[in-house]
């Protein structure tokens, strides 16, 4: 059963046959009144009953009353598991923080919620932040598409995190309550942020269940920042390579090189880049060409005195035969690769072996 509050319409679904040609997909709708429902089958092709979705509209006023009404009655009648929650801003209209808050008090004081295998959000603002700091359930996978966020408390745990845009709001202070095991997300992180991150998981005082973390910066990867007093050790990218599984076992990545730093515990992390050292095991193709560029310069700058402060980076790239025609220039080409490795550059990763 999958459970959507904010909808306007169908806001529970259950799902039989899950992942075979005989899925279906039950619809329970909250309508206000069977005349709004007829409109809106004669509107909409995707509210008429078909082969895989199909509608029960329940004729009463949408509210947080009715709603948990309907969730407890399904549950009666089917004994269903709640397998995903979704507060998305489905209309036009925004998001009351009042409405939100009445519908969270309404979840966390559900004794048969448990633990919520997946849940995905996307409201901004400051109804966002009313949710975080309202939410109480542990989280199996959190999928976070805010467009606007701001810095707040949180007082659950995720197992995955996944987040897209420049998110602010993902702080320390977040990332140490939520515990989280996996992490793919943009932050606002600094070197130097990224130093203390570490520091806090060598010493053992944060991120315990830490497997497989992914952050993109705000700036350049400056690994002697970055690695300052971690007594890190810079693998060989042509020799080491390791296999990571990750996102349930659904990706598994093969991971060339990076710097190896050991917790008080004796537990070894490898951290590096995620663009210049991970390829996708089942292709099991050679290193290319501008990931051993990048280890060398890399190397270079460890070995040497320097601080690796310099700004930019002047990549030298070569165009391949066959990756221009007549749409696709060879300056569009260099400038892609250009702009492509400069990214690559913020993205960082860290393993826990």
């Amino acid at each position: 059963m999958s459970l959507e509050p904010l909808e306007e319409y169908h806001q529970v679904t259950l799902t039989s046959n899950k992942d075979t040609d005989d899925e279906k997909h039950w619809k329970f709708s909250i309508c206000p009144s069977a005349d709004i429902w007829d409109k809106l089958m004669n509107e909409y092709d995707y509210y008429r009953e078909c082969g895989t979705y199909i509608y029960h509209p329940v004729f009463a006023k949408n509210s947080v009353n009715t709603f948990g009404s309907l969730v407890e009655h399904v549950q009666d009648v089917f004994e269903p598991d709640i397998e995903q929650v979704l507060f998305y801003n489905c209309s036009s209209r925004e998001v009351d923080e009042e409405e939100l808050k009445s519908y969270l008090n309404w979840f966390n004081g559900y004794k048969q919620l448990g633990k919520i295998p997946e849940f995905r959000v996307n409201i901004s603002g400051l109804a966002f932040k009313v949710f975080l700091e309202n939410w109480k359930s542990d989280v199996g996978t959190l999928v976070v598409t805010p467009k606007t966020s701001e810095l707040c408390t949180v007082d659950f745990k995720v197992d995955h995190l996944r987040t897209s845009d420049c998110v602010k709001w993902v702080d320390f202070n977040v990332l140490r309550r939520f515990d989280c095991v996996e992490v793919s997300t943009d932050t606002n992180f600094s070197n130097e942020d990224m130093n203390l991150f570490l520091k806090d998981w060598k010493e053992g005082k944060s991120y315990g269940r830490a497997y497989f973390y992914g952050f993109r910066m705000c700036e350049r990867a400056k690994w002697k920042q970055i690695l300052e007093g971690m007594d890190a050790e810079l693998r060989d990218l042509r020799t080491v390579k390791r296999t990571i599984r990750f996102n349930n076992n659904r990706q598994v990545w093969d991971y060339h090189g990076g710097f190896d730093i050991t917790r008080n515990d004796g537990k070894v992390a490898t951290v590096g880049y995620r663009y210049f050292q991970a390829s996708n095991s089942e292709d099991n193709e050679p290193i290319e060409p501008h990931m051993l560029e990048e280890y060398d310069r890399v190397l270079r700058v460890w070995n040497s005195e320097d601080n690796d402060d310099e700004e930019e980076i002047e990549d030298v790239i070569v165009v391949p035969e066959g990756a221009i025609d007549e749409h696709y220039t060879a300056q569009d080409y260099v400038k892609h690769k250009k702009r492509e490795r400069k990214d690559g550059r913020c993205g960082l990763m860290m393993i826990v072996w």
